[in-house]
């Protein structure tokens, strides 16, 4: 039988874990112009979710358009109208509306991030990549339950003519956390360890 002390530790390495799973980032890809655009969603609280968009394959073999110096808007709608309340992301101003081919324009039921320094030349490295995180408020409980954003991005760079704006939906799914459980078995056979020393 567990001595009380032995069972404390135990309990929270468990309650460690189930924290854990229930924090699972979500994920959703897309293809467009030849970028593949991968978006992580992880709930920091009931009113708070963080956000990851990791972007490869810029001016690569696959890049239908090349030469791209950066990103200077990237726009996602929200979980319904009215409900994002802030947003932040380091080196990019945080502003509702949506954006068009000219960047964030302040309309639609969208918020945006943009740059705080326009992209300029040189072009970023071939097959190079970007990523971007960032934190965002809403003002209703579990908002962000089955959120799929509508997701714009603009792109600045040395292709003659304006880049595509895109403009697609992205539906997360939920991350397995097959790597969590060797953590909890790890700390649960090093608890068991200091728990046999002790009685030792």
């Amino acid at each position: 039988m567990l001595k009380p002390m032995t069972f404390m530790p135990l309990w929270i390495a468990v309650s460690g874990a189930i924290v854990l799973c229930a924090g699972a980032p979500s994920r959703a890809s897309l293809i467009a112009d030849g970028l593949t655009y991968t978006l992580f969603e992880t709930t920091v609280s009931s009113t708070e979710d963080q956000f990851t968009l990791d972007i490869t394959g810029i001016n690569g073999t696959s890049d239908t358009e090349g030469s791209r110096y950066g990103v200077n808007s990237l726009a996602f709608s929200e979980p319904s109208p009215g409900t994002v309340t802030t947003g932040s992301m380091t080196s990019f101003t945080f502003m509702t509306g949506g954006l068009n081919a000219m960047g964030c324009d302040g309309t639609g039921n969208f918020y945006c991030f943009k740059a705080n320094t326009k992209p300029t030349a040189p072009a970023l490295p071939t097959d190079g990549s970007l990523s971007f995180t960032f934190d965002v408020s809403v003002d209703q409980a579990d908002a962000f339950a089955n959120y799929s954003p509508d997701f714009k991005i603009q792109w600045l760079g040395g292709k003659s003519g304006k880049y595509d704006l895109v403009s697609q939906t992205l539906t997360p799914t939920p991350v397995p956390l097959p790597a969590a459980l060797p953590l909890l078995l790890s700390g649960l056979a090093g608890l068991g360890f200091l728990s046999r020393r002790k009685a030792a």
